[in-house]
């Protein structure tokens, strides 16, 4: 687990919380000049990506909770809609 010196104590409580919310990926923060880096990597099989990265933790949150995923109306496919 990566700690980024620069961050902020809401910054860390707010990274501990997605990794509480999400056990089953890797989560650790890359500093970037100016910036963050969010990287989650799937540790146990199952549905969801397998690694995301992202430079805003409310994205990343939001694409490994499946309830806020858009789903498909029938007759289309999510990638493509």
């Amino acid at each position: 687990m990566n700690l980024d010196p620069t961050a902020t104590p809401a910054q860390r409580a707010d990274l501990d919380a997605v990794r509480l919310d999400f056990p089953g990926y890797w989560i650790e923060v890359e500093p970037m000049p100016g910036r963050r880096r969010y990287i989650a990597r799937r540790i146990q099989p199952g549905p969801g990506p397998h690694t995301l990265i992202t430079s805003d933790l409310a994205e990343l949150r939001a694409q490994l909770d499946p309830a806020q995923q858009p789903t498909a109306s029938p007759g289309q496919d999510a990638i493509h809609g």
